[in-house]
């Protein structure tokens, strides 16, 4: 493969910043052993123009997602349980699935969830804050929205369980709040909770020190500001840096998307899963789990499977493992026939994927929302691609 040129890649960055579309990046682009770009342009905070740095500190939303499931599949590899056991034999409100209608009847559903479904999205659950559907109603009536529910793990898991589903398991996607499920079981299958499983079996192997549900009141300084998009530009401020919402312990800690990261920390992330599960001699996964983890667990692509549209885009082409999105027809994605990796996103614009066939993985941290307001991701995804001359 021919020497990458960033240029592109160096262009579209900057020319956001500048344009004042967002207030700052930090970007990577890297391979196993080496950082082989890296790009740190604007400010956290556009009122104190605090510089960008690279321990500046991200809301990484949804990226969460794949921590929470990289700590599900530590616990299949320890044998604790199996991707097609039901949930209920773990977590008993689960038990008796029914299925709402949308004329409002409710029927029992034609199988179980099981630990699968949960991983895949295809659990039959919902997010209120990403849907609209019938279902939708009933969440928000059990104080159930994402990262926005009320209660502890425990008792938010607990209601989710005792509703009804949005359609049969297994039988379409939809995003959803069942990586939080994950996150509980974990908590039952380590006898840890899900914070002290994270920073002992993953952060602290990894040395991803500034990854946490928190943030620590002597780092606030380095704390990054989440805005608002409105007529192409950032507009007000969602949740400042130095007066986070984050400073507070969260009583729920979510798996689905509540997690503080630096770039530093999820380079380390993206690295181990890049090399197979193992990072600097520290192993964190088999290298057959992270490939199980990777491929298509659904019946078909997102959009054949109901994501059509979802969050702006198409997701044609494109399917979902345990925990990933995952391209698996490249052309029918409108992407070139090299662009088979995997990864995922975060509501304030954020994105990394990966590219074992290529060595090679990509991390974007900015903050922004909502995240379709700009195709900043598609453009970024293009321009890494371009930078190795794959089309």
């Amino acid at each position: 493969m021919p020497t990458p040129d960033f240029t592109k890649l160096d262009s579209l960055l900057s020319e956001y910043v500048s344009s004042k579309k967002l207030s700052g990046v930090v970007s990577i682009v890297t391979n196993v052993d080496e950082i082989l770009y890296s790009k740190i342009e604007g400010v956290q905070d556009l009122a104190s123009r605090v510089p960008m740095t690279w321990e500046s500190i991200f809301r990484i939303y949804s990226m969460t997602k794949p921590v929470t499931s990289v700590a599900a599949m530590m616990m299949w590899e320890a044998g604790k349980f199996d991707l097609d056991d039901p949930v209920s034999d773990y977590l008993p409100a689960f038990k008796n699935s029914t299925v709402l209608e949308e004329d409002g009847t409710v029927r029992p559903a034609t199988r179980q969830v099981t630990i699968r479904d949960l991983l895949s999205h295809t659990a039959g659950m919902t997010l209120p804050a990403f849907a609209e559907n019938h279902l939708v109603p009933m969440y928000l009536d059990n104080d159930l929205d994402g990262m926005r529910s009320r209660g502890s793990l425990i008792e938010v898991v607990d209601r989710l369980g005792q509703l009804p589903l949005l359609f049969d398991p297994g039988s379409q996607w939809s995003y959803s709040m069942a990586t939080d499920v994950v996150g509980r079981l974990v908590e039952v299958w380590s006898g840890l909770t899900l914070s002290e499983f994270f920073q002992r079996r993953i952060f602290k192997p990894l040395k991803m020190n500034d990854t946490a549900f928190t943030l620590a009141e002597k780092d606030k300084h380095r704390m990054t500001t989440n805005y608002s998009v409105e007529g192409d530009k950032l507009n007000s401020v969602i949740d400042a840096g130095e007066t986070s919402s984050y400073l507070t312990p969260p009583e729920f800690t979510s798996g689905s998307g509540g997690l503080l990261s630096t770039a530093g920390d999820y380079l380390q992330f993206t690295r181990m899963l890049l090399n197979g599960g193992t990072l600097n001699n520290t192993q964190i996964l088999q290298p057959a789990t992270v490939e199980l983890m990777a491929k298509n667990h659904l019946d078909g692509d997102m959009a054949d499977m109901g994501a059509e549209g979802f969050n702006g885009a198409s997701w044609q082409g494109i399917g979902f493992g345990l925990g990933f999105s995952a391209v698996v027809d490249p052309e029918k994605a409108g992407y070139g026939p090299e662009v088979s990796d995997w990864g995922w996103t975060g509501a304030a614009g954020t994105v990394f994927f990966v590219n074992p066939a290529l060595n090679m993985a990509a991390i974007l941290l900015t903050q922004y929302m909502p995240s379709r307001a700009y195709p900043l991701r598609l453009q970024f995804r293009k321009a890494v691609y371009d930078s190795f001359s794959v089309h």
